[in-house]
Formats: C-alpha cells, sequence, structure tokens
C-alpha cells in the first residue's frame, strides 16, 4: 500500500460500528454515480441508512411520516428530475406501503431505488417483532433485488459495492425501481469510542482515494442505419404520440409530421398536445362515423411514445386494417391490442434521421379534410359551449389549458381529470406530468409534491375528490415546498368516472361512485391551505391566476355528479 493512499483517503475508515459503515459504504456509492436525492421515513432498523444520508453533505434528504406517501414523493421527485432517486424505510409493513409506488415505478419506466432494513435471519420466522418476509416482497416488480445480509468482517466491503454497482447498471439498461434488503442486527444506533475499519478496508483500494463509482461498466455503441421495410413516400400516414418524456423528441416528432402532411394525434403526455399541427378534439371525433372512415384511409398508424390516455384512440387502433408500428425505446411490452407489426428500439430522432430521407409530401388534401373536421367541431360546438360563464369540469379544465405560466409544470390525476385534459387542452406546452403507469388513485397528492420540490416554481395538481380523499396524509408534505403551490379538486361527490361506464344502474351509486358529501375548507384549516370554492367560470380564473402567485392554495370546483 503506498503511501499516499494512506495519507489523503477521501472515505473515512472510522465507524462506531460495522452496521454504520456498510451504510455509509452504501450511500457513499449512491452518491458517486451521481444519485443524489434519498426520501427517508422514520424507523429503528433502518437508523445507519438514516445517519449515513443524513450526515453526508452530498445528500439531499426528504422526510415524511407514511411510507406511501414517501414511494409517491420519490416518484414526483424522479418524474421531474429524470434521475434515479432512493427510499429508504425501515421492516415490517413500511416496506409494504410502497408497493403502489414501486409499481407505478415499473409501469411507468420511473428508476426509484428502495432500501428496506430487515431483521437478521435469527429474527424471522419465530414471533419476532416487527419482522416479516421481505425477500422479493415486490416480486417481478424492481428489475433487480439483491438480499443483502447482515454487515460482518467476513465479508469483503468489495461485495457490498459491487452488488451496489449491479443493481444500479440493471437499472440503466432499463429504467426501473430495484431493490436492496438489507437486514441490520444490533447495534443500530452509535455509541462509544469509533473503531478503525482501515485494515478492514483496505480491498477498496484507490476507491478510498478517488471520487469514482467501484465498478466501471463500458457499453460500446454501434452505428447502424435501420432497414427500410417500406417506401413510407407513397403512404398515408397517421403519427400517434403517446407518452414522452423528452421535448426535444417531442418537437422532432411534430416537424416530422407537418413537414411531411401526416396527421397528428398527441395525448396530453406527449408535451404536444398544444402543437398548432396537432388534431386537438381527435378523442371527440373519434365519435363521430364520417370522421373515423376518413381516418381508416389510412396506410399506416406509426405510434411514438409509451401508453395513450384516449380509449376511444385505442379502440380505433385496435380495428384499423392497416399497418401499426412503435418507436419507442426499451424494452417494455406496450401493445394493448395485440397489432403490433414491427417495434423500433431507438429514439424518436434516431427513427426520423433514418426513414425522413426521400419520404415526399402526397397527403395534403387527405390532411385538410381531416382538419376540417377539427375546426367544424370547435366552431360550432367547443367554442360556444365554453363562451358562457358556467363552471363546470371542462370549463375548468379548458381555462387551465390557458391560464398556465409557460413552463410551469402541471401534475394530473386519474380517472376524470387526465381524460378531460387529453380532449381539451389545446394550448398548453407546460410541463404535464401523471402516474399513468398504472393509473391508479394512490399517491397523487405526494407524487405532485415530488414534482413541486424539484420544480421549484409554482406547480399546479388538477385531482378528482376521491382520489385527493385517498392520499390526505400527504397534505403534511406541503410544509417543505418553498414555492406556490395551487391544488384543484373537481368535486362531483364521488366516482363520476362511473357515469360513463356501463355500471349496473341499481348498484351503481352505492357500490361504485360511493357520494361522500364532504367539502375540503375544515381540511385545508387543518393544514394550513388557502380555499376557495368558486360559482362562475371567471371567478375561478381570478382566483388561479392570484393562487400562482402566493403559497399554497386550493381551489374547488363543486359540480353535480350527473
Amino acid at each position: 500500500m503506498n503511501s499516499r493512499f494512506i495519507n489523503t483517503p477521501t472515505f473515512a475508515h472510522e465507524f462506531a460500528n460495522i452496521n454504520q459503515l456498510w451504510a455509509s459504504l452504501f450511500i457513499e456509492e449512491l452518491l458517486r454515480h451521481g444519485i443524489k436525492d434519498f426520501c427517508i421515513a422514520p424507523g429503528s432498523r433502518s437508523t445507519p441508512l438514516t445517519l449515513a444520508a443524513a450526515e453526508h453533505k452530498d445528500a439531499t434528504t426528504h422526510v415524511h411520516f407514511d411510507e406511501r406517501g414517501l414511494g409517491f414523493l420519490a416518484l414526483g421527485i424522479s418524474l421531474a428530475k429524470q434521475k434515479p432517486v432512493v427510499i429508504i424505510t425501515t421492516s415490517g409493513t413500511a416496506v409494504a406501503n410502497l408497493y403502489p409506488a414501486v409499481i407505478e415505478a415499473k409501469q411507468s419506466r420511473v428508476p426509484l431505488i428502495v432500501i428496506s432494513a430487515d431483521r437478521p435471519v435469527d429474527l424471522l420466522d419465530c414471533g419476532a417483532n416487527q419482522a416479516i418476509n421481505q425477500d422479493n416482497i415486490f416480486a417481478n416488480y424492481p428489475i433487480f433485488f439483491a438480499q443483502v445480509p447482515s454487515p460482518t468482517i467476513a465479508l469483503a466491503p468489495n461485495y457490498l459495492l459491487t452488488t451496489i454497482d449491479q443493481g444500479l447498471q440493471a437499472q440503466v439498461n432499463t429504467p426501473a425501481p430495484i431493490h436492496f434488503n438489507i437486514a441490520f442486527s444490533e447495534p443500530l444506533y452509535p455509541k462509544g469510542e469509533q473503531i478503525d475499519y482501515q485494515t478492514y478496508l483496505q480491498p477498496l483500494g484507490q476507491w478510498q482515494q478517488d471520487k469514482q463509482p467501484f465498478s466501471e461498466y463500458v457499453h460500446y455503441q454501434q452505428s447502424h442505419q435501420l432497414e427500410q421495410y417500406i417506401a413510407l413516400s407513397t403512404k398515408r400516414i397517421v403519427i400517434i404520440v403517446g407518452r414522452l418524456k423528452e421535448p426535444k423528441q417531442a418537437i422532432a416528432i411534430a416537424e416530422f409530421a407537418e413537414k411531411n402532411n401526416y396527421p397528428l394525434l398527441a395525448d396530453v403526455q406527449s408535451c404536444l398536445a398544444g402543437h398548432s399541427h396537432n388534431l386537438h378534439f381527435y378523442d371527440l371525433l373519434l365519435n363521430h362515423a364520417s370522421f373515423r372512415e376518413t381516418l381508416q384511409q389510412a396506410d399506416m398508424l406509426i405510434q411514438f411514445g409509451d401508453q395513450l390516455v384516449s380509449k376511444r384512440l385505442d379502440q380505433f387502433i385496435k380495428t384499423f386494417k392497416g399497418e401499426y408500428w412503435l418507436i419507442n425505446e426499451g424494452h417494455q411490452r406496450i401493445d394493448p391490442n395485440h397489432r403490433l407489426r414491427k417495434r423500433f428500439n431507438c429514439s424518436a430522432t434516431q427513427w426520423i434521421n433514418t426513414y425522413q430521407e426521400g419520404i415526399s409530401a402526397t397527403n395534403k388534401q387527405w390532411l385538410y379534410t381531416l382538419n376540417k373536421f377539427n375546426e367544424h367541431l370547435t366552431e360550432k360546438v367547443i367554442t360556444p359551449f365554453l363562451c358562457n360563464n358556467l363552471l363546470s369540469e371542462i370549463s375548468v379544465v379548458s381555462a387551465l389549458d390557458k391560464l398556465l405560466a409557460t413552463n410551469a409544470p402541471i401534475f394530473i390525476g386519474n380517472s376524470m381529470p387526465i381524460r378531460l385534459a387529453d380532449m381539451f387542452f389545446t394550448k398548453n406546452c407546460s410541463p404535464i406530468f401523471s402516474n399513468r403507469g398504472a393509473s391508479g388513485i394512490d399517491g397523487l397528492i405526494a407524487t405532485a409534491i415530488g414534482v413541486a420540490k424539484s420544480a421549484q416554481q409554482a406547480t399546479t395538481l388538477l385531482i378528482g375528490d376521491t382520489s385527493f380523499l385517498y392520499d390526505l396524509n400527504s397534505l403534511a408534505l406541503l410544509k417543505q415546498l418553498s414555492s406556490p403551490f395551487v391544488i384543484i379538486v373537481l368535486n362531483n361527490d364521488g366516482g363520476a368516472i362511473f357515469n360513463l361506464l356501463p355500471v349496473p344502474q341499481q348498484q351503481k351509486e352505492r357500490y361504485y361512485q360511493l357520494p361522500h358529501g364532504l367539502t375540503f375548507s375544515d381540511t385545508c384549516k387543518q393544514f394550513a391551505i388557502d380555499y376557495y370554492q368558486p360559482t362562475q367560470l371567471d371567478e375561478f380564473i381570478d382566483i388561479y391566476k392570484k393562487s400562482q402567485k402566493d403559497s399554497i392554495s386550493l381551489i374547488e370546483i363543486c359540480v353535480k355528479n350527473e
């Protein structure tokens, strides 16, 4: 060992116990991979990890008493930053409460890193307190799982680092949650004199001096042209855009469609809902037989990105008689109608750069006809409906579309809010966030607050009343925000989404809609939130403009469930 290594280590070698050392190695290696956000719930068994994160100068910590909300908070931070986020929990049901967020992260390809503390093996299956089976507790939702044994000097420290690096590499290849379950024996808390672990750490060699991860994975990218299966210049093509995370990719798709006179059907999650080339009201138009027949004249549907919100568009894809292609990076299957003929595992720009050469503009008249449908619906139906001052879910969503400040993030809840936004957003180019991987109503407030913590600017949450009730605990996180946060609750007294579904009329109210008869003024008092309940659309507009400049506000839109 050279003298330079001994004299200038960047990683400490004195710790209270082996648990604290392993936990510090864990946090240090994650930080060396550029992972800085650690979401922590209180608990005794996870103390070594909590202290290691809390005491590291480069770590940013976020705390919450509710593990379910904590998981979704981490999800929101990761969605906004597009980087992995760590979740640290104690043992027992605390871990199980992360399950909904882990599912959503897998379905939405969000890179969460779960580190759960566990009881040591001698305390399992023997009636010990807070001990459950945490081995693979999330089944196949994480794309990597490691059962890390109780820290001991009998295992070399590089075992721990290479295990961490292996999991992170799996996440680089496939963005999704990964899970490390580490068993801590007592002592969990530091006390007494520090122990010198310099000899134990010797196998780490140069790692103690530098700031690089222990394992390096090198990737060789092969440059090759995608095979041209069909001469696209002779085809009528419809471009469909699902959920996209990168605005630059979205812009390239829109330019590609516009250049070639291809109709563009852009999902509200695509970053293109407000693009001028988008057929904004395609979801409503798909109710119209003549529009569907005209769109069926296409030879091909080419979809970019992930899942779609519109059920009518999904049904159109299912019945479409021509070719259906998908361009999307990753390995997640995106083909609910089992129509896919060709899947290109590449970015939108890679595919477009290969195919746009030689494509001619042959679809002008066809595109003109489709645009006329859109213009007619706008002129005869949409504009007259929105010209009055009536307060409704549709008028609020449509007004919100125009009121959002440029680049101000909005998080849209599931069920009715995301569907209404998909139907009626025509101007908005703000970052739109949602939990559409599993489309659950749990954790939506927490996820939105996670987005807001990363955005550091006025953020809007559009949410339904049942979803809001489901995640009330997470309102406690609002005190961690330093920027305005506006909650718009569409309160139709229960699950109005079931009015759109063929549920039995006799059982609909009691077993599906579950009307609650609640409003949220008292909730706002409890959590120190400014409360408003407008009765006219212009009143809503004035309140929303004001709320974007203030601290924390809730605007409740009360409408009949019909």
